[in-house]
């Protein structure tokens, strides 16, 4: 019977490691998710993880835990950077939380565990004291157990950290990232000096509360993580909103060059209109008089003055003002730009809320159609009234798919994040404004942007 005991001691310390392992590395794998779009970075770096503790498990030679720990977090996050190449500061911060995450999954699963082989290691050993293989069989099971609850606590811990960082695709400075970072690296110091004190002979020490003031301490450096987090995030939601505001306030100071331009729209018409008034008079004079060829030669000069004329009509003036500019802008880039927009009748939404809409979309549209090679570079806007609602469709070439997570708009493409993006949220916000909402798509290089507003 020894000789059993002594075989599953072995077995279980090898069983429960790697059971540990591939728990933590799948977690890993799970904590990753949101920051990288590629299946294979995240599955390698779970791979690295638990090659690296693995490897330190079975060699001869024993590692302190923080050393054997520090390799696997430091070797694993070196492989996720070689397959992105960006947000250093971010990775480094991620790295941090990730070894609370594992230290809090290991305490808490550990005391539960714990509890759970207190309460039944008795029970199994009356019902199977002379049968060695099912006691055997039976502790094996208790290590399945024990994986299962370290599976279900990391999960609701990585849980947690997701929901509360919501700047998952910002750019992180190293400021940002070493305050975000202080309650880990606190955690990561007192860890060691309970290692420590539990490592020490307590024989003559009280040390009955140990195990509950240890969970209560990592519970209490995770819950720090957690919070320091979440007000970084509320002023991060604040500084996106007065960037929002300050948006919309140069757009007004812009909606009302847009209204003059407008005025000045219509009085050229009513120039025009003058105009034609005098041009009918001369080709009627022509015509009585039977001078045929200055007729057809006056005719001819009206209508190609009459047809040089490029400008939009939807049937707004504040928008033909917009769709005119965005036209002749787009030519200037040698875009081709297609229009077939019209204002729906009776259609009550403010000057400054579609102005908000054409001008983002129309913006973010030509910018990505410039990128492209010359002869692939188009835009086109349209509009389709369908009972009560009014579609707005922009498309634009565009190199390369959108990036985006589910349910997400997509990232801004420019350098500084925190200073743009901010267009297609004020479309969005704009479309809700009047219950509708947007809808974003991108399939075989061309973007398509859906506004819907009900009427």
């Amino acid at each position: 019977m020894y000789d059993y005991l002594e075989i599953y001691t072995d077995i279980s310390l090898t069983l429960t490691m790697i059971i540990t392992v591939l728990v933590y590395s799948v977690g890993l794998m799970q904590f990753l998710r949101p920051f990288t779009k590629s299946r294979l970075a995240r599955y390698l770096t779970g791979a690295a993880y638990a090659a690296i503790m693995l490897v330190m498990f079975f060699l001869p030679q024993e590692f302190n835990n923080m050393v054997a720990y520090g390799a696997g977090v430091v070797g694993a996050f070196a492989v996720f950077t070689l397959f992105d190449r960006r947000n250093y500061a971010q990775k480094l911060f991620l790295a941090f939380s990730f070894f609370s995450v594992r230290w809090l999954t290991a305490a808490v699963g550990t005391s539960i565990w714990l509890k759970v082989y207190g309460w039944t290691c008795g029970f199994v050993i009356d019902a199977f004291l002379y049968e060695p293989e099912k006691q055997v069989a039976a502790y094996i099971v208790y290590d399945a157990v024990e994986g299962c609850i370290m599976a279900g606590i990391m999960l609701l811990l990585i849980t947690i950290f997701h929901k509360v960082y919501v700047s998952k695709n910002e750019k992180m400075t190293i400021k940002e990232a070493l305050l975000l970072m202080l309650p880990s690296v606190a955690g990561v110091f007192n860890y060691r000096l309970l290692l420590y004190f539990n490592s020490i002979d307590t024989r003559e020490i009280d040390i009955s509360p140990y195990d509950l003031i240890s969970f209560i301490f990592y519970l209490v450096s995770y819950t720090a993580l957690v919070a320091v987090i979440y007000f970084y995030e509320q002023i991060k939601a604040g500084q996106r909103r007065e960037k929002e505001a300050a948006m919309l306030s140069v757009q007004t100071d812009n909606i009302r060059d847009y209204i003059s331009g407008a005025e000045s729209l219509y009085r050229d018409i009513r120039a025009i209109r003058h105009d034609m008034r005098n041009h009918l008079a001369v080709l009627e004079s022509l015509h009585t008089r039977g001078e045929n060829e200055a007729f057809e030669s006056y005719l001819a000069e009206a209508r190609e003055r009459i047809g040089s004329d490029k400008g939009v009509n939807s049937g707004d003036p504040v928008t033909d003002v917009i769709l005119t500019e965005k036209q002749s802008e787009a030519e200037r880039r040698g875009i081709s730009f297609e229009c077939d927009f019209h204002y729906p009748d009776g259609f009550s939404a403010g000057a400054l809320d579609m102005s908000i809409i054409l001008n983002n979309a129309l913006n973010n549209a030509i910018e990505a159609a410039e990128k492209c090679p010359e002869g692939e570079r188009r835009t086109a806007i349209t509009s389709l009234k369908k009972k009560n609602a009014f579609v707005i469709t922009v498309t634009n070439t565009c190199i390369g798919a959108c990036s985006s997570a589910d349910g997400e708009l997509p990232e801004t493409t420019k350098p500084d994040r925190s200073e743009h993006g901010f267009g297609l949220v004020n479309i969005k916000n704009t479309a809700e404004k009047y219950g509708g909402g947007i809808d974003i798509s991108c399939e075989n290089q061309l973007f398509t942007l859906t506004v819907m507003l009900m009427t």
